[in-house]
């Protein structure tokens, strides 16, 4: 299996030293950049807090689906944290994209892609309808806000399914822009109607778990056996 994903590694450049320092630079680059930018715009205080959420984004078991709520609930600026989480998902999907077979040699990181890998090919089995949706369905895969749907597990099932390195980077940042925006603009909404009335926040709540929970117990009863 891994041989047959890394036959579809891309290149940029004949030389393979420049082609893995473009590889490195272009992951690594969005991240500094996203920094800094944050660094010389956001008060200082700020800057901490939006980076403390980053950091628990990018180490399990936190995902967007908490990371967002609670940094709106701090006071940073909702667009501001769905941005965020949409820059760090391309970043890991680019570099598990375009570094993988660099990936799987890396000593601890290595063994547990591999891992990963074996998982995913379970779920592939257990929801075939993913892999016969393909793009779409990579895609679904990013947008629910279930643990393990970021970036690096998303890039990794869509190698999987045999997707192109840059269309698997393609699915993974639109299923995170539609998820992150639509998080933290459903966090904000369920805010106001806390700040127009408790009942009114409370019921909002309900009804948000009440869809969850009917979309989880729909993927269990149906996803499996399609």
């Amino acid at each position: 299996m891994t041989g047959m994903l890394l036959t579809k590694e891309i290149s940029f450049h004949p030389n393979p030293l420049v082609d893995r320092a473009v590889k490195l630079v272009l992951p690594f680059g969005l991240v500094t950049a996203l920094l800094v930018s944050l660094y010389l715009t956001t008060p200082h205080e700020d800057y901490l807090t939006l980076a403390g959420l980053l950091a628990a984004y990018i180490v399990p078991p936190a995902g967007k689906e908490s990371v967002i709520p609670i940094g709106i609930g701090l006071g940073e600026p909702w667009w501001l944290l769905a941005m965020i989480i949409v820059v760090i998902d391309l970043s890991t999907s680019l570099f598990v994209a375009l570094n993988l077979d660099l990936t799987l040699k890396i000593p601890f990181i290595g063994p547990w892609i591999g891992r990963v890998m074996e998982g995913g090919q379970s779920y592939i089995r257990s929801h075939p309808w993913i892999g016969r949706l393909s793009t779409i369905g990579l895609t679904i895969f990013v947008i629910v806000p279930f643990q393990g749907s970021g970036g690096m597990n998303a890039t990794i099932l869509g190698r999987i399914m045999g997707l192109a390195p840059m269309v698997v980077v393609g699915c993974v940042l639109a299923g995170s822009i539609i998820s992150s925006f639509g998080i933290a603009l459903g966090t904000t909404a369920v805010l106001s109607l806390f700040r127009e009335s408790v009942y009114l926040g409370c019921g909002a709540l309900i009804a948000v778990a009440a869809l969850i929970t009917g979309i989880v117990l729909l993927w269990k009863r149906y996803a499996p056996a399609a």
